[in-house]
């Protein structure tokens, strides 16, 4: 999903600004008072408004308020029900609820009214590989692959790595997965992934490989502790393996990673 810039940076940004502002030269102050005035924000149409609604409700998205993304996107939908990028955020919100037939409905109505919108493409791809249709959500990721202004193709790409392992195509999901690290070197969801793909297959060197820039992240995953914990494991590096599992019961106590880890799991 596009990353929509926080309110709360845009404010800050906007002061800093302030504070670092001085007093325009002369030519500059003549330039300036040649522009037209800023657009008041009751001048602002009525798309414009549900796009900053949009935004806003990205944002509670992001942080986990559901609820206050719903009534934002209800306040968008208010000022224009044609904006496709509404529904598109409504179907992550009702994707992650769990209300899979109000995503897809919401999904679906983005599409139809911008087909080629890449970001919504690869949403509806993830939520379709998300929720059990992998062989459906292929044709959408590669769709999103091949339009060149598509800012970022490393996340379609490590969507269809996902996908193709869902569909036993290991060859294929590690060549995306490598894609996707072409793409964004040392992007951690990446190696994670290709470290399961490996580990799997009992390519336990590789997939020790594959962890070190996953482990470079601030605050590794339970899922990637886990992992890392296994793959020592079947190194037989026991040092090792207890460094993974000390950090997964420090850090997640109530995952149900260090709930299985402590219960002897991995295979």
């Amino acid at each position: 999903m596009k990353r929509f810039a926080s309110p709360l940076l845009v404010v800050a940004a906007l002061a800093l600004a302030a504070c670092a502002s001085k007093a325009p030269a002369p030519q500059q102050a003549q330039a300036e008072a040649d522009l037209p005035p800023p657009v008041k924000t009751q001048q602002a149409t009525p798309q414009q408004r549900a796009q900053i609604r949009t935004e806003l409700a990205a944002g509670y998205y992001e942080r986990g308020q559901m609820d206050v993304a719903l009534e934002e996107l209800g306040n968008a939908k208010a000022l224009d029900p044609t904006y496709p990028k509404l529904y598109n955020i409504y179907g992550l919100v009702y994707s992650m609820l769990g209300e899979k037939a109000k995503a897809e409905e919401s999904f679906r109505q983005a599409l139809s009214l911008a087909p080629t919108d890449s970001e919504i493409r690869e949403n509806w791809g993830a939520f379709l590989c998300g929720t059990g249709r992998p062989k459906e959500a292929m044709p959408e990721f590669e769709q999103v692959l091949k339009d060149p202004l598509y800012k970022t193709p490393e996340i379609a790409l490590i969507n269809a790595g996902k996908c193709s392992a869902a569909l036993g195509d290991t060859k294929s999901a590690e060549d995306y997965l490598r894609r996707a690290l072409s793409a964004s070197p040392g992007n951690p969801t990446a190696a994670y992934n290709l470290a399961l793909l490996a580990y799997r297959e009992k390519r336990n060197g590789e997939a020790r490989a594959w962890m070190r820039p996953v482990m470079q992240q601030q605050s590794p995953s339970p899922a990637a502790l886990y992992l890392g914990a296994c793959i020592e494991r079947r190194q037989g590096d026991r040092e090792a393996e207890r460094s993974y599992e000390s950090q997964l019961k420090n850090r997640w106590p109530d995952s149900p990673e260090a709930k299985a880890i402590a219960s002897g799991g991995c295979e």
